[in-house]
C-alpha cells in the first residue's frame, strides 16, 4: 500500500504521526488534530515546506498513534522525538550537553556539584549554563562565598579532623560537627537564593543576621557578613538590569533563513537578564511557531525548570494545549505571551538580537568556505571540493639560509598542526625554481611513501614556478595531482593598474583565471599563500638569526666550540648577546668575569667594525 492509500485509511483524529523510510528508520514525528488531513498535505503536494519534498520522497510508511486530545499529542510527540531523534525533527541540543548546579537540601550537610542531567529526585537544580568555564566560574564564587563543605560523603562520613578549607574559613567543618545543623542550613538557603536571583530576599537575610552577630559582639563573624553582602551586590551589578518588575521569565526568539537559523532562550531571573543560550538549526521543516512548540516541548522536561511566564517572538499553533502541558509540569499555571508593547517587546528584541547574531557568525562562515572550496574545486578542474590544500613557499636572503615552508589548509581553514618547515639543502645560490622542485620532490616522495597525498597544491608565483612543480610531477609520475599557482600581477601594477588582483595560473591554460577582488575563492587563496609566506619568512629569520650568531661566535678569542653551544643557548640571538653586559655574559655557565671582559670588547669592536 502506499503512501496516498495509506493516508487515506487515517483516523480523523488528534494524534501523532511517525513517516518511516524502506529501513524502518524513523524520519520525522509530528502532531495533529487530524491525523487524516495533516498527512495528506504532505503527500499531496500542499505543504510548500523547501524540506517537505524530500521527506515524502525518503517516506515509504506512515504510522499514527491517536490519542484523545491535542495536549496528549503534545507529550507522545515530545516522547517519540527524545526516544528516535528523526532527521527531520528539530535537533534541540538535550540536557547533557549543559552542566547544571545540583544541591539536595534534605541530605545530610548539602553541597553542590556539576552535573549534566537533571533528575527528578528531589534536589534543587540552577542553570543551565553554556559554558563549563560559566559554570565552574559560578560554582567557585559560590564556594567562596557560602562556605559549605566540597568534600565527598564518604569523606564526610570517616574525616577525624578539619581540613585545610576549614582553615581558610572556606567550610563550615560539618565533618567534626564545628557549626549548628541550623547554621549550616542557613547558609545553604542563602546560596540557594543567591543562585535563584533573589537578591533581595538574599541580602536582607545576611543583613538581619549580621546586626544581629554585631549586638552579640561577635564582630569577626559580622565583618565576613559585611563582605559576603557586598560581594553579592557587586555581582548582582554584573548582570543586566531590564525590569525587576518582569520577575521569573524565559525570552524565546527565532532568527532564519529559509530552512536554517538559531532559536535563543535568555532567563530572566528577578529582573536580570541571564546567559543566553543559543541553538543553530538547518532543514527545518516547521514553521517558527511549530518549530518553538516542539522546543518548549523538548526543553522544559522537568517541572523546576519552568518559569511562570514564557515570551515567545512567534505565536505556537497549539498555544493552549502547549501552555496547559507546560503547567502540569509546572505544578501552577504557566503563561505563553507573544508581546506587542512595553519592556517585554525590548526583552525579546534583545533575544531576537543574540539569535540573528549566532546565525551570522555560525552560517557566514560556513558558507563563505563552503561556497569558496567549491568554486575552486570547478575552476581547478576537481570532482569534489578540495579537503586538504597544501601551499609552498621559499625564502632566502641572497642564496643564504634558503628554507621553504608547507602549509595545510583543512576543508577550508588553517591546520597548524600539520606545517611543516625545510632546510633548502641541495641548492647554492638564489634560485626559486629549483628550491621549489626539491621542496615538492621531499614532500612528494614521503606521500608515496605514506600513501597520502593532498587534494589540491597551491604554489605561490606565476607560470614559472607552476613549471617547476609539474616537472616534479612528470619526474615522479604524479601528473594526475591538481596544482595551481597564484601569482601577483606585479607587471600590471608596474603599469600603474593599481586595481589588478592576483591571478590563478592553470596547467595547460594559456590565460589566467581572473577573479573579483571579493570573491571568496580568491581571498582563501590569498589566505593560503600568505600563511605560506609568513611561515617561510618567520623560519628564514630564525635560521638566519642562528646562523649569523654561530659565525660571530666563532671569531672570539678563547670561545671553543662547548662555551659557543652555552652562548648560544643562554642568549638566542647576536642581537640578544651585543646588548648583553660584561656581567650578563659571565653568568654562563663556563664564563669567568676576565673571558666575559674579552668577549664583550671583541663584540663591540665587531659592532664598531660593521
Amino acid at each position: 500500500m502506499d503512501l496516498v492509500d495509506q493516508a487515506a485509511a487515517l483516523p480523523t483524529t488528534a494524534g501523532v504521526y511517525v513517516f518511516k523510510d524502506k529501513h524502518g528508520e524513523v524520519l520525522y514525528v509530528g502532531k495533529a488534530i487530524n491525523l487524516r488531513a495533516r498527512v495528506k498535505q504532505y503527500i499531496q503536494g500542499h505543504d510548500e515546506r523547501f524540506m517537505v519534498r524530500y521527506l515524502v520522497a525518503l517516506a515509504v510508511s506512515v504510522e499514527v498513534f491517536p490519542v484523545p486530545s491535542e495536549k496528549e499529542a503534545l507529550i507522545l510527540e515530545n516522547t517519540l522525538i527524545k526516544q528516535h531523534r528523526p532527521r527531520y525533527n528539530t535537533k534541540l541540543r538535550d540536557d547533557k550537553n549543559f552542566l547544571h548546579l545540583r544541591i539536595d537540601p534534605k541530605s545530610t550537610s548539602p553541597r553542590f556539584t556539576l552535573v549534566r542531567r537533571i533528575k527528578d529526585d528531589g534536589a534543587r537544580y540552577f542553570g543551565p549554563y553554556a559554558s563549563a568555564t560559566n559554570a565552574r566560574r559560578t560554582l567557585s564564587f559560590v564556594s567562596r562565598s557560602f562556605p559549605l563543605r566540597t568534600c565527598t560523603d564518604q569523606v564526610l562520613r570517616t574525616r577525624k579532623k578539619p581540613c585545610l578549607l576549614y582553615q581558610m574559613k572556606r567550610c563550615l567543618g560539618p565533618c567534626v560537627d564545628l557549626c549548628t545543623p541550623a547554621a549550616y542550613g542557613d547558609t545553604v538557603q542563602d546560596a540557594m537564593l543567591f543562585l535563584s536571583g533573589k537578591d533581595r530576599e538574599l541580602v536582607t537575610r545576611l543583613q538581619t543576621r549580621m546586626m544581629t552577630l554585631a549586638e552579640e559582639e561577635r564582630f569577626e563573624e559580622a565583618t565576613h557578613l559585611r563582605d559576603l553582602i557586598a560581594a553579592v551586590k557587586t555581582s548582582l551589578d554584573r548582570q543586566s538590569v531590564v525590569d525587576v518588575r518582569l520577575g521569573d521569565r524565559d525570552v524565546w526568539a527565532l532568527y532564519r533563513e529559509g530552512q536554517r537559523g538559531a532559536v535563543t532562550v535568555l532567563p530572566v531571573r528577578a529582573g536580570h537578564m541571564q546567559q543566553p543560550l543559543v541553538f543553530p538549526f538547518d532543514g527545518e521543516i516547521a514553521e517558527d511557531g511549530e518549530l518553538l512548540s516542539a522546543m518548549l516541548n523538548s526543553w522544559y522536561d522537568a517541572g523546576d525548570r519552568v518559569p511562570p511566564e514564557i515570551l515567545l517572538s512567534a505565536d505556537p499553533p497549539d498555544h493552549a494545549a502547549l501552555q496547559d502541558v507546560l503547567s502540569d509540569r509546572r505544578g501552577t499555571k504557566v503563561t505563553l505571551l507573544v508581546p506587542k508593547r512595553g519592556e517585554k517587546v525590548r526583552v525579546l528584541e534583545i533575544a531576537e538580537q543574540a539569535a540573528k547574531a549566532r546565525f551570522a557568525t555560525t552560517h557566514s562562515a560556513e558558507d563563505r568556505i563552503s561556497h569558496a572550496l567549491e568554486a575552486l574545486a570547478e575552476i581547478a578542474g576537481l570532482e569534489v571540493p578540495p579537503y586538504r590544500i597544501e601551499c609552498y613557499d621559499n625564502s632566502n636572503l641572497l642564496g643564504q639560509d634558503a628554507v621553504a615552508s608547507q602549509v595545510v589548509f583543512i576543508e577550508g581553514v588553517p591546520a597548524r598542526a600539520e606545517y611543516r618547515r625545510y632546510k633548502i639543502k641541495t641548492v647554492v645560490g638564489a634560485d626559486d625554481y629549483a628550491s621549489m622542485r626539491e621542496i615538492l620532490q621531499r614532500r612528494l616522495r614521503r606521500a608515496s611513501d605514506e600513501g597520502s597525498f593532498p587534494d589540491l597544491i597551491v604554489v605561490d608565483g606565476g607560470r614559472g614556478q607552476l613549471s617547476a612543480a609539474e616537472d616534479v610531477l612528470r619526474e615522479l609520475g604524479l601528473e594526475d595531482q591538481p596544482v595551481i599557482g597564484l601569482s601577483k600581477p606585479r607587471t600590471e601594477r608596474k603599469r600603474g593598474d593599481r586595481d589588478a588582483v592576483d591571478k590563478i595560473i592553470l596547467r595547460g591554460n594559456p590565460e589566467p583565471v581572473i577573479l573579483a577582488e571579493n570573491h571568496p575563492t580568491l581571498r582563501m587563496l590569498q589566505h593560503i599563500r600568505d600563511e605560506a609566506h609568513r611561515t617561510a619568512i618567520g623560519f628564514h629569520r630564525k635560521t638566519r638569526s642562528k646562523s649569523h650568531l654561530k659565525s660571530a661566535l666563532d671569531e672570539l678569542p678563547g670561545v671553543g666550540a662547548t662555551r659557543r653551544q652555552a652562548l648560544l643557548v643562554h642568549f638566542g640571538s647576536l642581537k640578544a648577546l651585543r646588548a648583553s653586559d660584561p656581567g650578563q655574559i659571565a653568568e654562563v655557565p663556563g664564563f669567568g668575569p676576565a673571558l666575559a671582559q674579552r668577549v664583550w670588547d671583541a663584540l663591540q669592536k665587531g659592532v664598531a667594525d660593521e
